[in-house]
């Protein structure tokens, strides 16, 4: 452990003096809540210590050992992961192979056609009889909507005036 100490007390001063009412209190609650009774001494070094714990170099070197220990554990789930993956696409790649390697028979393929380029006057020009058979492609302005359509009630259609009663 390092002797380097925030308080003005070195270690065995610090372990040498009394537990206070905190100490004491704090040893009755651990008591109440677990069941335990724990050494009154312990648990004044214990609270007196901790932050120096923490700070010292012991617990630094033990926090990046388990951090490094953590990342490696990281990276070799993240590497098994990736293997598990690429076999199961091999697997796979493999089934569908020979699937299609049992399902058609091995031909021949055809020869391939020499393409020839297209000349203009192969193409076939707009006639009469054409024009008159094909749709129309020409875009059509879109229509206007009409205003919504109101329905007449029976009492509307007949506009007669209702009699009143003369008394």
């Amino acid at each position: 452990m390092t002797t380097e100490n925030t308080n003005a007390k070195s270690y065995e001063e610090r372990a040498a003096s009394q537990p206070t009412d905190l100490h004491k209190n704090f040893a009755e609650w651990l008591f109440v809540q677990t069941g335990i009774k724990p050494d009154l001494k312990t648990v004044q070094l214990v609270c007196s210590m901790r932050m120096d714990f923490q700070r010292s170099e012991e617990n630094q070197k033990h926090l990046a050992d388990r951090k490094k220990a953590a990342a490696a554990k990281a990276a070799k789930a993240k590497a098994d992961k990736i293997a598990k993956a690429k076999a199961t696409l091999a697997k796979l790649q493999a089934e569908i192979a020979a699937e299609e390697a049992t399902s058609t028979p091995a031909a021949k393929p055809a020869p391939a056609k020499k393409a020839t380029p297209a000349k203009p006057e192969d193409k076939p020009t707009a006639t009469r009889s054409r024009a008159r058979k094909a749709p129309a492609k020409a875009a059509e302005a879109p229509a206007t909507p009409k205003a919504p359509r109101t329905r007449r009630t029976a009492a509307k259609k007949t506009a007669a005036p209702v009699a009143t009663e003369a008394k």
